[in-house]
């Protein structure tokens, strides 16, 4: 793609689909997320989180088409496999000696393809009806798309909703997850660090029950969170007292991010951050997202980007097995039809 930034995205369950253009290639950022417009913000927040101003909003209904039943071309990149084992092994030693207490780590993976993006998001927008479906691109920031399960936050009015995204477990038809003390515990830690974050800042906090919740080829553990605003709460305090969470970086949450930074191996740029709707309309309504199960699209192919959460019960191999798993929603949707 070429030219002016814009966005095409489609909100969990809505029929209908907007696309923002700016009309200029200006690289804008937003500070205090005061500001209108769609927010695409990376996983290392340091006040460069890009704005792409609404100078042009267009809205189409959308329906569903039947999915395409190609069989998949593309499989898991099986490489870097002793790389990532190795991570997890560090991981589990800092956990082992109470450096940490979770951690999120992940893998960069980078695939060849001739699909186009119009297609691609096509083929997301078919594919996910319930997760948060986009295409960005600017041309100072890259080409981004991606089928997030998991809101960051919204605001409406003064009520707040977020929600706890943790534990993965592959579908398979007909059959319900199994979840284990791994999953639910990681589960647990989420949750009460949304809690205690938002506590200082909101006032009637709401948690809801934990249940299983389908995204595209997995099962995760959800659990809803609301409140009310308090008068004097800030935007900009709530996102970076909730950024990262646990369910893309760990806890404590400065020593993993350390961690993730110095050990990882590669930079994360947007993925595990967030985007979404700032103010835009008359409602004023904040809509944000976790940029999860999303890829970089580049000249000669993609980069998909996959992770995992370690904690004192993970075994290595299964955490691989994890990720490959995650990494084909994303490449289910490179296939070629035969």
């Amino acid at each position: 793609m070429q030219g002016h930034p814009v966005c095409l995205y489609r909100k969990p369950h809505h029929g209908e689909v907007k696309v923002i253009f700016q009309d200029s290639d200006e690289l804008i950022f937003t500070k205090d997320f005061e500001n209108k417009g769609f927010v695409f913000a990376p996983f290392d927040l340091k006040d460069n989180a890009v704005l792409l101003r609404p100078d042009k909003i267009k809205k189409v209904s959308y329906r569903i088409h039947e999915e395409n039943n190609a069989v998949i071309k593309l499989e898991p990149d099986e490489t870097s496999k002793s790389n990532h084992l190795g991570l997890v092994k560090k991981g589990l030693k800092a956990i082992t000696e109470g450096v940490l207490r979770k951690v999120v780590l992940s893998r960069k993976m980078d695939v060849k393809h001739q699909v186009s993006p119009e297609i691609l998001i096509l083929r997301l927008l078919n594919a996910y009806p319930s997760a948060f479906c986009y295409l960005f691109f600017h041309p100072k920031v890259g080409l981004w798309c991606g089928a997030s399960p998991e809101t960051f936050l919204q605001v409406k009015n003064n009520s707040l909703k977020t929600m706890s995204l943790a534990g993965t477990l592959p579908y398979q038809p007909g059959v319900g997850p199994e979840w284990g003390q791994k999953e639910l515990d990681e589960q647990s830690l989420v949750t009460d660090f949304i809690k205690k974050r938002l506590s200082e800042e909101v006032d009637t906090l709401e948690v809801g029950g934990t249940e299983s919740s389908k995204a595209g080829l997995l099962w995760h553990l959800k659990t809803e969170i609301k409140a009310k605003l308090l008068p004097n709460s800030s935007l900009m305090n709530i996102i970076k007292s909730l950024h990262p969470t646990p369910a893309v970086c760990g806890l404590p949450l400065d020593a993993s991010k350390k961690f993730i930074l110095e050990h990882e191996g590669y930079d994360r740029t947007y993925y595990t951050g967030f985007l979404g709707e700032l103010r835009m309309g008359e409602s004023q309504n904040i809509s944000l997202y976790v940029n999860l199960r999303s890829m970089e699209l580049t000249k000669n192919g993609a980069s998909i980007y996959v992770g995992g959460g370690i904690t004192a019960d993970s075994i290595p191999e299964n955490e691989w097995n994890e990720i490959q798993n995650k990494s084909k929603t994303m490449l289910s949707l490179l296939q070629i039809p035969t």
